[in-house]
């Protein structure tokens, strides 16, 4: 559907990121799950935002099958929270950066952060909770460029991160941006990471409608109505036709 997604493994991208920030680099990292497939299809600025990125991972088991069906196998599916974990526990110098959230998040990732490696440099700030302004985003990126990170991990929330790191790569002298949306909340376990037969079944969003309508009625209503009955057979209609449209881009 015209939106990029890169078949690759996590120690693919970790290497691609690793390289860029080696060689004093900038650029930024996509987790495209089918929410922003879909949205991307008829939002063109989200579209051009996921397809000018340093990468495109794919996150959602769906985006992975798909890939494998084509004829990618090395694909593996990538979530934020996934990236987060896996590239916290390299060893490699490399200091972070979290932007989203409220400070108590921030500050509940910083110490268990700190409990998994004392000698990880970490930092973050939480900005406002609303459209952001041109002071705003000025304010961000002066932080983002006072502390010198090498990975700023950016929680804004799916089609609003990846505009943004779009729209303020260009405002950083080197560092990787990585969109991860709820990503911290998954860290601090706030939000229950799906056993793994959920996982393998892509039933994911099945496992977290439960989770949000026990929590919150009203929200698990807007969740299914948002993502399950509006999108996800969008993506399901789309499949065959993308399928072969794939296979035959890879045998060229």
């Amino acid at each position: 559907m015209h939106v990029k997604i890169n078949a690759v493994s996590y120690r693919h991208a970790y290497n691609t990121i690793k390289t860029v920030i080696s060689n004093g680099q900038k650029g930024y990292v996509c987790l495209t799950d089918v929410g922003n497939v879909i949205s991307a299809s008829t939002d063109r600025l989200l579209q051009t935002a996921i397809n000018c990125s340093l990468l495109s991972l794919a996150d959602g088991a769906p985006l992975a099958y798909f890939a494998r069906l084509a004829g990618y196998p090395d694909i593996e599916r990538i979530s934020g929270v996934h990236l987060m974990e896996s590239m916290l526990v390299e060893k490699d110098p490399i200091s972070h950066y979290l932007l989203g959230d409220t400070d108590l998040t921030i500050e509940k990732v910083i110490s268990k952060i700190n409990k998994i490696d004392k000698n990880i440099t970490i930092t973050g700030h939480s900005p406002p909770f609303k459209d952001f302004s041109a002071e705003d985003n000025h304010d961000m990126i002066k932080k983002i460029r006072i502390a010198d990170p090498d990975i700023i991990w950016v929680c804004f929330g799916g089609g609003k991160q990846e505009k943004w790191m779009m729209n303020n790569i260009e405002n950083l002298e080197k560092g990787v941006m990585i969109g991860v949306g709820s990503a911290l909340r998954w860290f601090t376990g706030e939000l229950k990471v799906p056993p793994v037969i959920f996982q393998k079944l892509c039933l994911q969003w099945f496992y977290r409608l439960i989770s949000e309508f026990i929590k919150n009625p009203e929200k698990g209503k807007t969740f299914f109505m948002e993502r399950q009955l509006r999108k996800f057979p969008k993506f399901l209609m789309n499949f065959p036709l993308e399928l072969t449209a794939a296979r035959r881009r890879l045998k060229q």
